[in-house]
């Protein structure tokens, strides 16, 4: 990483070497307009739109289709490694002709998403779901696996030939993180993330994620100095926070309070739970929790009782009670509601070194004074990377577009 140089520029396309049917390898570099990368904390897989100006044919010519495989590297300054990517072409769109030319986009995903339309998960698993998640990955999917966090809880279903992306999915809704050994003080609460970045697949504790101390910090500038595009770790353009304020979504979603009723099958009883809200970690507003809303509760969840989902003890007996999986339950539904309970958008200089699902801060002026503010104001603070773009190729410059989000606002002290 080369902080001394300016990283609104330098980017540098190494490859972008497509292979066609036939077995031939095609250097597409001197086509390409712009290269758009993009991760996802709710996507399970990354993607990359390559958009070509193509002035010799080649669509037909390679020819191009979906299903072939591309390899491409990337250089900035903001990172030392090469950024290498293995992918395959699974759509092209966008294709526009004229006189002397043709322009078109290639969406470009992991191998790993093309396996998971091609394997199904069949076999029995009991035991912790962060082995489980790990045993479907090294199996079912092809790719590196980065972060799998451990789990307290213990998971015994039936694959029922359903995709492997599907199944990893589902388990994020049951997983509870085994605090024993993080910093999460409040208590494990049920609700992961599964997602892919640069560095491989991630299975992460939304308590964890938040639990972490950002490694990075972005300042926006003063309004009264205008934006500022020479410091690598400044604002290249005004923020838009969003979806901050709409109580009425709030309630809809049962941010505030739910009522979960829930179906015991085996038993034939309803066990009742009632969730008032969550402990907040990326800011520390409790005030922000309207409490006068809390009762009646704004929504009533339907449910039926995952006996699957059960810690167990040596001997294979349940040591959970109904009421704990309906609990459990309840905290995910809530838990992914409070997660982007603010959502600020916001646009800096290409980081490469930069994940989905990383935790950094943000610091915003003071309105009157124009400085950086001693105490922070509502908006700053730590917030968890949902969404990030990296745009190689904008005549405007390397730019990487960051989605953030948190559960909660910040208030002076």
């Amino acid at each position: 990483m080369s902080e001394n140089q300016l990283w609104t520029k330098g980017h540098k396309i190494d490859a972008v070497d497509l292979v066609n049917d036939s077995g031939e390898s095609f250097d597409l570099r001197y086509q390409i307009n712009f290269i758009k990368y993009f991760e996802d904390v709710i996507d399970p897989a990354l993607h990359v739109d390559v958009t070509l100006q193509d002035t010799n044919g080649l669509i037909n010519k390679i020819p191009i289709r979906s299903g072939n495989p591309v390899r491409i590297r990337l250089s900035h300054p903001s990172q030392d490694d090469i950024l290498v990517l293995e992918l395959i072409v699974t759509n092209i769109s966008n294709h526009i002709i004229d006189q002397k030319r043709e322009s078109y986009t290639l969406t470009c995903e992991t191998i790993g998403a093309l396996s998971n339309h091609t394997n199904r998960v069949w076999t029995k698993f009991k035991g912790s779901i962060a082995a489980t998640v790990s045993k479907i990955l090294n199996e079912k999917v092809e790719g590196k696996i980065n972060t799998v966090d451990t789990t307290s809880n213990t998971c015994e279903f039936y694959g029922n030939y359903r995709r492997p992306f599907k199944v990893i999915s589902d388990l994020c809704r049951k997983a509870i993180p085994n605090t024993s050994s993080s910093e999460v003080g409040n208590g494990g609460t049920a609700g992961y993330l599964f997602y892919e970045t640069q560095d491989g697949y991630n299975f992460r504790s939304i308590d964890l994620i938040f639990g972490e101390e950002p490694e990075v910090e972005y300042l926006m500038t003063p309004y009264k100095q205008g934006l500022d595009v020479s410091n690598n770790f400044k604002l290249s353009s005004q923020p838009n926070l969003r979806g901050s304020h709409d109580i009425i979504k709030k309630l809809r979603s049962g941010a505030f309070s739910s009522s979960n009723w829930y179906y015991d099958v085996l038993t034939r009883k309803v066990h009742f739970y009632n969730f008032k809200g969550g402990d907040y970690q990326l800011g520390n507003d409790d005030e922000l929790k309207p409490v006068e809303y809390e009762k009646p509760y704004s929504r009533i969840i339907l449910g039926t009782i995952d006996k699957g989902t059960t810690n167990k003890d040596a001997d294979g007996v349940t040591i959970d009670t109904p009421q704990d999986q309906a609990r459990y339950q309840a905290q995910a539904s809530a838990r992914y509601s409070a997660m982007f309970s603010q959502i600020l958008d916001i646009t800096v200089p290409m980081n490469l070194s930069l994940r989905a699902g990383q935790v950094i801060n943000v610091k915003f002026p003071d309105l009157n004074t124009g400085e950086p503010q001693d105490k922070n104001s509502p908006q700053s603070g730590k917030y968890m990377i949902a969404k990030l773009s990296h745009e190689f190729g904008n005549s405007a410059g390397d730019f990487t577009g960051l989605s953030l989000v948190r559960d909660s606002f910040t208030i002076n002290e």
